[in-house]
């Protein structure tokens, strides 16, 4: 129930109202709204989900459904309808018409009548919904061009919908100087000049159209009524208005922002009184607002240090009803996800110019195909040379915060903050609640501080993957208890991290290692009657049966397109395997040391990296535990297998190119167990089970990270 809640929720909330509002649904290109949509509402659901449950929640919910099903026929749509017409087409089985992220228009339609509804002004140029210019050239195989955009392109514009007043007034439309523009007031023609300076309208209904060409890069757009607004005046429609559009537009647009923020009302109190605790709340308000004024200071330096003011968070004593996963997402989660809302926010409703020819930008492309094009199985590829999944999750995420890509950068901060309440969770129920605490702001540090923080945001696979890893094995502990749909989302979030980067998949396996509590260390694996009794068989192979299925599916949909059978048939397998001498003249051994030590170091080429040690003590001992050296022997056998795993794609092929990205992986569990590993000599309290007579006893860790 508390999934269905959850989907049904995130459809009344996203749904796109027929009435334009502060919160009025998908695309959410507006600050505000998408910050408090795509970051705060999602995060307070994940930190109570037991808000799902109140019935008064529920009834919010319906409320909010009914209302915009039934404003949905009956209302017109609010919004103005602007087609671009491009000279060519800009990519390939496109026509002159091009699509924008936006829902309201017809983006089903291969020729839509509507490129996006506009019911916003447009400033400048990169508030304009024209993200298809990324898209260029039509022909796949030849590069972009600098003459594929702006300004050394020229685009044909229309913008049509209806006007209702309800007394007399002026219509203005101010266009910038690289704008040519015509008007026409129910079939009469008015001038750009009579448009900048207002034209005279009459009380009542009335049909406006302008139109024009957009040359250079001085582009805006900005229509007003009575030197305010328009799209907080009068009614600005798709269709003319009703008697009943008359009635209800004055204060209908409000109602899914007062619902909307009962909604959130009732999660932020009962956030509040599980907390129950000024210092907590006091502590989070503090280092919240000082993580956002680093962001706002627009110096990435400062924003980088960031996750340094949580340390205090362990030299503090919490009350007990925080010593747990929720409490760790309270005092670290909050205050990371406000540095990513001050940085990402402002880029709410504005266009992201991708760099042409990069993994970015292919990603990207494959979107638009995919669900602006209609090619939901292909995706760009019949094999997939770039990787496969992150095209689909970049399509979902501008299909709800349009044509910006502040929602890669949410989606990677959800992926992070995931990771990191794996390593609080594990080291835990390892040492203890302050050596997680100090775990999960490692984690961080190590994602913000490290060569890879430029990923962040920039729409590439690694993060995506990382966060379903650490997601699956999360859930793969948590099926230890027999909970059926945690053990069926532990294996598609692992067959999701294999998807998404595909040289992961003995990572993703490894997730099954959480079958066994963490209470059993690395020296069990040679007592196989210590820890035999106590796995999970049901988790296990729940999990392994889930993944191997999505993997049957993946080559059968390779058999599908190619007529061959195979995971990795027409993917970079094969280019980029280190067992093969290279045209320099690089050998095997070779390869296979540069290979290892690129993982190790976060570099490219390898080099040694101060910030990289956390990765280089995680391998270590592991590699150490598994031949018994004491103490590392103690350390839990999941995180040094998920470690293993995870270091052995580097066994088989060598990533180039984008430093940092191939070790992203491993950041969680590497500093997982290289806080373990202090804690041994710093006053932990492993819970490792030093003789095998323990083993008869329930270890502590057979309970779920939420419950710990």
């Amino acid at each position: 129930m508390f999934i269905f809640w959850a989907v049904l929720g995130a459809l009344a909330i996203l749904w796109p109202a027929r009435l334009a509002g502060p919160l009025d649904g998908i695309p959410l290109d507006h600050p505000f709204e998408a910050a408090l949509l795509g970051v705060v509402f999602c995060f307070l659901i994940v930190l109570e989900p037991r808000v799902l449950c109140r019935p008064l929640f529920r009834g919010l919910v319906v409320a909010l459904l009914l209302w915009k099903a039934g404003t949905g026929v009956t209302l017109a749509q609010d919004g103005w309808c602007l087609q671009f017409t491009t000279p060519q087409p800009l990519y390939r089985n496109m026509g002159l018409v091009p699509h924008a992220w936006d829902v309201r228009a017809d983006w089903r339609s291969p020729n839509p009548q509507c490129s996006a509804v506009m019911t916003r002004s447009y400033p400048d140029i990169g508030r304009f919904p024209v993200w298809f210019y990324n898209l260029p050239p039509a022909i796949l195989e030849e590069p972009a061009t600098d003459a594929d955009r702006p300004p050394l392109v020229t685009l044909k514009f229309v913008l049509t919908g209806f006007l209702q007043v309800a007394q007399p007034g002026v219509l203005q439309a101010r266009v910038g100087e690289d704008v040519r523009a015509v008007g026409y007031l129910d079939g009469v023609e008015v001038s750009r000049d009579a448009l900048a300076s207002g034209v005279p309208i009459a009380m009542g209904s009335h049909y406006v159209k302008i139109e024009g060409d957009l040359h250079g890069s001085r582009w805006s757009l900005t229509p007003t009524w009575n030197g305010e607004d328009l799209w907080r005046g009068p009614i600005a429609s798709l269709s003319a208005a009703s008697a009943i559009d008359r009635w209800i537009r004055p204060w209908g647009r409000y109602v899914p922002t007062l619902v909307i923020a009962w909604l959130m009302g009732l999660a932020v109190l009962m956030v509040v009184q599980r907390a129950r605790s000024g210092p907590a709340i006091g502590f989070v308000g503090i280092t919240s607002i000082i993580a956002a004024g680093l962001a706002m200071t627009g110096r990435p330096a400062l924003m980088r240090l960031m996750p340094l003011l949580l340390i205090p968070v362990a030299a503090v004593t919490w009350p007990r009803r925080l010593q747990t996963w929720f409490g760790a997402c309270l005092l670290i989660g909050v205050p990371f996800l406000a540095l990513v809302v001050a940085i990402g926010a402002p880029q709410a409703g504005v266009i992201t110019w991708y760099t042409a020819g990069d993994d970015w930008w292919m990603f990207q492309r494959y979107a638009y195909r995919i669900f602006l094009q209609g090619y939901w199985l292909e995706g760009g590829q019949p094999t997939f040379w770039f990787q496969p999944l992150y095209r689909w999750i970049a399509g979902s995420l501008h299909m709800i915060f349009g044509d910006s890509s502040v929602g890669e950068l949410f989606w990677d901060a959800a992926c992070v903050l995931t990771a990191s309440m794996f390593a609080f969770a594990t080291t835990r129920a390892f040492a203890g609640f302050r050596w997680g605490l100090l775990a999960a702001v490692a984690t961080l540090a190590m994602f913000t501080l490290g060569p890879g923080w430029y990923l962040m945001g920039r729409g590439l696979s690694e993060t995506s993957s990382t966060g379903f890893i650490y997601a699956a094995a999360l859930l793969a502990w948590r099926g230890r208890r027999g909970h059926v749909p945690a053990i069926l989302a532990s294996g598609i979030a692992a067959t999701l991290a294999f998807y998404t980067r595909l040289n992961n998949l003995p990572i993703a396996l490894a997730v099954i290692a959480f079958a066994w509590p963490v209470a059993y260390s690395v020296d069990h694996l040679w007592r196989p009657a210590t820890w035999w009794p106590r796995i999970s068989r049901q988790a296990a192979i729940g999990v392994f049966a889930v993944v191997v299925i999505g993997l049957i599916l993946f080559a059968v949909r390779t058999w599908y397109y190619t007529g061959v059978f195979s995971l990795f048939h027409g993917t970079q397998g094969t280019a980029r395997s280190i067992w093969q001498t290279t045209d320099e003249g690089v050998t095997p051994l070779q390869q296979l040391v540069g290979s290892v030590l690129m993982v190790l170091t976060m570099n490219d080429p390898p080099r040694f990296d101060i910030r990289a040690v956390p990765i280089i003590i995680g391998v270590t001992v592991s590699l150490l535990g598994v031949c018994r050296v004491r103490p590392v022997q103690r350390l839990p056998f999941n995180l040094v297998a998920l470690c293993l795993a995870g270091m052995s794609g580097a066994l088989v092929a060598r990533g180039t190119a984008y430093p940092g990205r191939f070790s992203i992986h491993l950041i969680p569990v590497t500093v997982a167990l290289t806080v373990c590993t202090l804690s041994l000599f710093g006053g932990g309290k492993p819970l490792g089970l030093p003789q095998a007579t323990r083993s008869r006893s329930m270890p502590p860790s057979h309970q779920s990270p939420e419950t710990q």
